[in-house]
C-alpha cells in the first residue's frame, strides 16, 4: 500500500509540474500577441463603461482617473454608488470637475432589485447608457489608454459575443497583496488562457467585460444575473448560449491590490473558490491536481528522509522558476525573490481548496451570503458565526434570516433540522463542561 501511495503522489506531482509549464507557455504565446500593432481599419464603435462602486478601495483616484485619461473616439463613464454616504462619491465629483470635457453621470441611489450589490449598481446604472457596446470595470482596475481599443479590436465579429482580459496584479506592499499578486499573476492569468487552449472552457473575468446592448437585452438584462454570486460566469454563459464566442484579450488591465492584510487575501479566494465549486464541483475538485507542491509535501511528510526531501527541494525550485518566467513575461512589479514566497502561497490556496467543500456561506464585503447551485445567493441579515461555517450551520443561519426562508429547499429545511440539532448539543455539551470548570 505504501509503494501504492508514494507512486500516486509522484504521478500527481510531475501532472502539477508539467501542467504549471504548459499554462505558462500558452499564457507566453498569448502575451506575445498582445504585443501586435492592431490593424488601422479596426472598427471602434462608441462604448458605455460601467464602474461600480463601493467604498474606497486600494488607490481608488488613481485607477478612476486612468479611465477618464482613455484615448478613445467616442465613451461615457457611469459610476454606480449603492449607499448614499459613501466616500467614493467624493472622489467621483472631484474627478468629473478634473475632466468636464469626458462625458460622465454618478447614479446614486439605494434601490435594490436583488441580493447581488454589483448587480443592483449596475441595474441602477442601465437606464443612463447611450451606447450599444457595454464595458464592466471593477473599482480596483487601473487600465493603460489604449484599453477600450483593444477591447473593440477583439469584438470585430459578430460571432464575438463577449470579450474579457487577462489580469496583472499591481501594488503588492504587503503580505496579503503580495500573495494577492503572485497568485494573480502566475495562476489565474495563465489558466484564464489555458483552460480555454486545453479544454475548450472559457473563463469569464468581472473585472474587464465588453459585450453587446442587443446580447444583454435577449438574456433578460441585468435582472437574470442579480441572483447570482458569479454573475460574470452566468453572463458569459448566457451569452455563449446565444451561440457567441467569449474571448479574452491578452492586453493586461491591472489590479491594484495595495495594503491588503492576509485576512484578505484569505477570504477573497474563500469567496472565489466557493464560486468555483459551486459552478461545478467536478471542475473544482480535479484544480488541485494543479499545485504540486501540495503532493510534494505530503511525499515528504510520509517520506522524511532520503528522496523525499530531494524531491520537495525540485518540486519547490521548479514551481519558482516557472512562476518567474512567467511573471517576467507578463511584466510583473515583484522582485525575483518575492517568487520564493510562492510555494508558501500554494500551501495556503491548498488549505482554501479544501473549505468550500463543507461551507456553503460567503462574506462579500460585509454582505453574508447563502451560496447554491451555480452560485444562487440567499443573503443572511446577520453575522456569520463559527458554527455557521459548516454546511448544517450555514442552513441553521439562512432559516433564522425571515426573508431566506422561502428560498429553502425540503432538502435544505431537512439540514436546517441537523444544524439546530447539531448547535444544541455543540451549545449544552460547552455549558456543562464551563459547570463541571467552576465546580
Amino acid at each position: 500500500m505504501s509503494g501504492v501511495t508514494d507512486y500516486i503522489l509522484i504521478v500527481a506531482i510531475v501532472f502539477g509540474v508539467a501542467y504549471s509549464l504548459v499554462e505558462s507557455l500558452i499564457l507566453i504565446v498569448e502575451l506575445r500577441r498582445s504585443r501586435k500593432r492592431i490593424p488601422h481599419n479596426v472598427i471602434l464603435p462608441p462604448i458605455t463603461v460601467f464602474k461600480p462602486l463601493k467604498g474606497l478601495d486600494s488607490r481608488l483616484e488613481d485607477n478612476l482617473r486612468s479611465f477618464f485619461e482613455l484615448d478613445y473616439p467616442e465613451y461615457e463613464l457611469l459610476f454606480g454608488i449603492n449607499d448614499l454616504d459613501d466616500p467614493a462619491i467624493d472622489v467621483v465629483k472631484k474627478l468629473r470637475r478634473a475632466y468636464p470635457d469626458v462625458k460622465s453621470r454618478l447614479v446614486v441611489t439605494e434601490f435594490r432589485v436583488g441580493p447581488n450589490p454589483k448587480v443592483n449598481n449596475l441595474y441602477n446604472m442601465y437606464p443612463y447608457a447611450r451606447f450599444a457596446h457595454l464595458v464592466i470595470s471593477d473599482s480596483n482596475v487601473r487600465v493603460d489608454r489604449d484599453y477600450l481599443t483593444h477591447m473593440a479590436a477583439e469584438m470585430q465579429s459578430d460571432q464575438v459575443g463577449l470579450v474579457t482580459s487577462a489580469i496583472r496584479g499591481v501594488a503588492g506592499n504587503s503580505i496579503g497583496s503580495l500573495f494577492e499578486n503572485l497568485h494573480l499573476n502566475t495562476f489565474i492569468v495563465g489558466n484564464v488562457f489555458a483552460v480555454k487552449r486545453l479544454f475548450k472552457i472559457p473563463i469569464t473575468i468581472g473585472k474587464s467585460m465588453l459585450f453587446r446592448r442587443e446580447a444583454l437585452e435577449r438574456i433578460g438584462g441585468f435582472r437574470a444575473l442579480v441572483h447570482y454570486l458569479a454573475e460574470d460566469h452566468m453572463l458569459g454563459q448566457k451569452i455563449s448560449a446565444l451561440g457567441m464566442e467569449t474571448r479574452t484579450s491578452p492586453h493586461c488591465i491591472h489590479a491594484v491590490n495595495s495594503g491588503w492584510p492576509l485576512g484578505q487575501f484569505i477570504n477573497r479566494h474563500l469567496r472565489w473558490a466557493t464560486m468555483r465549486r459551486h459552478v461545478n464541483i467536478y471542475h473544482y475538485a480535479i484544480e488541485i491536481l494543479s499545485n504540486p507542491v501540495l503532493f510534494a509535501l505530503l511525499f515528504l511528510l510520509k517520506n522524511p528522509r532520503g528522496f523525499g526531501m530531494e524531491l520537495f527541494a525540485t518540486v519547490f525550485l521548479a514551481k519558482t522558476c516557472i512562476d518567474m518566467i512567467a511573471a517576467r513575461f507578463i511584466r510583473a512589479e515583484e522582485r525575483w525573490y518575492y517568487y520564493l514566497l510562492t510555494p508558501i502561497k500554494d500551501l495556503l490556496i491548498a488549505g482554501i481548496w479544501i473549505v468550500p467543500f463543507f461551507s456553503y456561506t460567503v462574506n462579500w464585503r460585509g454582505n453574508y451570503f447563502l451560496i447554491g447551485s451555480q452560485t444562487q445567493l440567499t443573503r443572511l441579515s446577520r453575522h456569520i458565526g463559527a458554527f455557521d461555517w459548516t454546511i448544517a450551520g450555514a442552513y441553521s443561519a439562512a432559516f433564522r434570516d425571515k426573508h431566506a426562508v422561502g428560498n429553502l429547499s425540503f432538502f435544505q429545511r431537512s439540514l436546517w433540522f441537523a444544524g439546530m440539532a447539531g448547535k444544541s448539543t455543540f451549545s449544552g455539551t460547552r455549558r456543562l463542561i464551563s459547570r463541571r470548570a467552576r465546580t
